[in-house]
């Protein structure tokens, strides 16, 4: 009997075939290229040619022919190769049963995450193992018939050896057993995106003829080519005013240093010090030099993200290297079973260079969606630039502190953290074993050339005694930024100060990254023309906006809020004279959910009260490294114990917990529990992760161009026209925003939100965008949209 994997119909009606060995070996190859460089190769190589084991039976064959896709996962065929493992080989010393798991575990979750022990105490790898008529015998049978047990019998020793000598390099890291669980959790979960990558890469060619491109094993030649394209650049770069000498001292220092091993690194530069140059000099060199396979640049913001990769385009000098990620507006959940189109659209990370958000690296590392698990094996062997470090939310920093350890000594990635106000991680509660290097020393002579701003704490205001302030600080200045924590807040501001005097302009995430794109070259330009500009903002444009105001009103904040608010003032240096921030508490602002703002504001309040009564401790200067210093201290001092290990307050744990030892589930009362070596509830943790306090939803505005976009999205070609429907969708990244729960319920309660393009995608009705604030509460105008 033939058996196939998959079908597909052609447009004059002819069935092709992809059979199920063609399938298998198809996925283990590419997954074993994944993990090639990080010495995982044949574990990638068999785990891929067990994950489909289960199709090789007359239920899913039959299944296949009927093409019915309200029965889609209905035939079970991930736990046969889950079963397989277990069955053959979890037995014998802890190094054979780890490996056993961790395999299993790769196979049997492929088409979505299961806890190895959940909140029902039921442990995810026996239930696989024991789980009946699912026509296991069959399935091993025709296996065998077509892959020898030799083979497999050869693989997995050779994948034994590989898994533990990772686990060998654990065991010797970790004195901590709950950091060392959580990171076995990170390799099951490198292993598994290594067969997510493989399976869907071989399923997409076959499906819908789209086929990865292939790059070289050696991209050393690469990075000297385009390295040798910057620097030629560079070498026009004018060097006559201190801040243009500083700049190039700061690029040269970078260069120099990439010759240093891979590891984790500090890059400390000013704001306006050519930190994008410098970092993208720095990952050229050290790729060469190192034959690292990819560089990642993530960005806190989109509107950091557009301004990097603009810079990253022009001095790489060839796009065909370079992809751009910034978010899924195509909607994907775990699939269960046969795998989703969906999911097809959806970029992996195959390129050499690869520009992303903050978020995106951080669901690549934690989220439970099969989507973002896949990316994971793109990490390795590559240098990671992380600009505005200081944006990771401190509840994650245990999460991000063991995540960024493991990339750098188990999968040989380089981490590089941005940042003008670094955290400091030494100090976390679980830090880095050492504080990493920097890359750029502290220097007092190349510093003061970027000394452009003085910060003044303020009195405390009410909300509706800002209004004139403002218009006091507006009497003083030609220019002034407000920077707001809240939409609502700069939306009242903004009408409230409104003034035939002066142009007022507001930027908001209330508003898609188009519109700001058109709001932001406007308020450019007037600036440049010296008109009178009054700037109502949130904290969208603190950091990588490229715009300058002579002075800036910040509410307070995190003191690494103040300080990027603080980069938009005086920017090109334009007075000698340092301009002035000034910091003020509003003091009957609610921050509600927003809980990491008012983390940092009240660190901030308590630096400012510091500050007051003892200047000279801080040399006088609120910007200094000591301040920075005394601030992030004095924010994870009051943070409770755990609050820094992502806590589930619904569940009564955490997500290191769950991502690790999962003591809250693997207890007394799990009996078998300790015949098994993962614990872990990845599921669970994956399903509860979330960058930011809620879950959102991005939904495309019909803003400009948007409005096309919809009708489009709702045609019939784009239902029918995969190629048609993924350029739409791309393009449509630029007129979304995105809604946290609250805020989606109120609009669907409004009839303002409606499906397109087959339900992948959500669209916002006409009457509930504005031109100048972005999204409104409801069609009347009544109030504009709450953070």
């Amino acid at each position: 009997m033939e058996f196939y994997a998959h079908k597909r119909e052609m447009p004059d009606g002819a069935i092709v075939t992809q059979t199920v060995r063609e399938h298998l070996v198809g996925t283990a190859q590419r997954a074993a290229q994944c993990l090639r460089q990080v010495g995982l190769e044949h574990a990638g190589y068999l785990a891929g040619l067990l994950h489909d084991l289960g199709k090789y039976t007359e239920a899913f064959q039959q299944y296949l022919d009927e093409g019915d896709s309200t029965k889609r996962g209905s035939v079970i065929h991930t736990f046969q190769g889950c079963r397989y493992l277990m069955e053959q080989y979890h037995r014998g010393d802890i190094q054979t049963i780890s490996c056993a798991e961790l395999l299993a575990f790769a196979v049997g979750a492929h088409h979505g995450l299961f806890d190895c022990v959940d909140q029902m105490r039921r442990i995810g790898l026996q239930y696989r193992a024991e789980k009946q008529d699912i026509s296991y015998e069959e399935a091993v049978a025709a296996f065998r018939q077509e892959i020898p047990t030799e083979e497999i019998e050869t693989l997995f020793a050779a994948a034994s050896e590989e898994i533990n000598e990772v686990i060998g390099r654990m065991d010797r890291t970790y004195d901590n057993d709950r950091e060392y669980a959580f990171e076995t959790g990170l390799l099951a979960r490198l292993l598994l995106s290594a067969v997510i990558e493989g399976d869907r890469c071989d399923t997409a060619a076959f499906q819908i003829d789209a086929h990865p491109r292939v790059w070289p094993e050696d991209m050393a030649p690469i990075w000297k080519d385009r390295l040798e394209y910057l620097e030629e650049k560079l070498q026009g770069f004018p060097c006559g005013t201190p801040v243009e000498k500083a700049r190039h001292a700061i690029s040269d220092q970078c260069r120099v240093f990439a010759e240093n091993k891979p590891g984790i690194y500090r890059l400390n530069v000013p704001t306006g010090g050519g930190k994008t140059l410098s970092s993208l000099r720095y990952a050229l060199a050290h790729a060469m030099y190192f034959r690292k396979s990819r560089l990642i640049f993530t960005s806190p913001l989109l509107s950091i993200l557009e301004q990097n990769a603009a810079v990253i385009h022009q001095y790489v000098g060839d796009d065909s290297l370079i992809l751009e990620h910034h978010s899924n507006v195509v909607q994907t959940e775990p699939a269960q079973g046969e795998l989703d189109e969906r999911e097809l659209l959806v970029q992996s990370w195959n390129a050499p260079i690869i520009i992303t958000t903050l978020v995106q690296l951080l669901n690549t590392l934690f989220d439970g969606r099969t989507t973002a698990i896949r990316r994971f094996q793109a990490l390795c062997s590559s240098v990671i630039v992380i600009d505005e470090v200081q944006t990771v939310p401190v509840k994650m920093l245990t999460l991000f502190n063991l995540a960024i350890r493991f990339l750098s000594e188990q999968c040989g990635a380089t981490i590089v953290l941005c940042s003008a106000t670094q955290p400091e991680l030494k100090d976390a509660a679980h830090p880095l074993p050492v504080q990493p290097q920097e890359i750029v020393p502290w220097d007092a002579e190349l510093w003061a050339a970027f000394r452009r701003t003085e910060l003044h704490g303020l009195p405390d205001r009410r909300l509706e005694e800002l209004p004139e302030l403002i218009r006091e600080k507006m009497e003083e200045t030609e220019s002034l930024l407000v920077v707001c924590n809240k939409k609502n807040e700069a939306a009242y501001l903004l009408e409230e100060t409104r003034s035939p005097d002066y142009r007022s302009f507001h930027l908001s995430a209330g508003m898609c990254m188009q519109h700001r794109r058109v709001v932001l070259v406007s308020l450019q330009k007037a600036l440049a023309q010296r008109e009178r500009v009054l700037c109502v903002a949130t904290q969208v444009i603190e950091a990588g906006v490229d715009i300058s105001f002579d002075a800036v009103l910040r509410l307070t904040a995190g003191m690494d809020s103040i300080v990027q608010a603080a980069g938009r003032c005086n920017r090109g240096g334009a007075s000698s004279a340092p301009r002035p921030v000034y910091a003020v508490n509003c003091a009957d602002e609610t921050l509600g959910h927003l809980r990491d703002i008012q983390r940092g504001k009240t660190a901030t309040l308590e630096l400012l009260e510091a500050f007051r009564t003892e200047p000279e401790r801080f040399a006088g200067d609120l910007f200094s490294a000591d301040a920075i210093r005394y601030y992030y201290r004095a924010l994870y001092r009051d943070m409770a114990e755990e609050a820094q290990d992502y806590p589930v307050d619904q569940l009564g744990t955490t997500l290191f917990d769950l991502m690790g030892s999962n003591e809250k589930y693997a207890d007394e009362d799990c009996t078998d529990v300790e015949g098994f070596v993962l614990w872990q509830a990845l599921k669970t943790a994956g399903q509860e992760f979330s960058v930011f306090d809620e879950n959102t939803t991005d939904v495309i505005v019909p803003y400009g161009r948007g409005k096309q976009l919809i009708t489009e999205l709702c045609s019939e070609r784009c239902r029918v026209d995969p190629a048609y429907r993924a350029a739409l969708l791309k393009e449509a990244n630029g007129f979304t925003v995105s809604l946290y729960s609250h805020q989606k319920k109120r609009l669907e309660q409004e009839n303002a939100l409606f499906p397109a393009c087959g339900g992948c995608v959500w669209v916002l009705a006409d009457g509930f965008y504005d031109d100048t604030v972005g999204l409104i509460r409801d069609q009347k105008k009544q109030g504009f949209m709450e953070v």
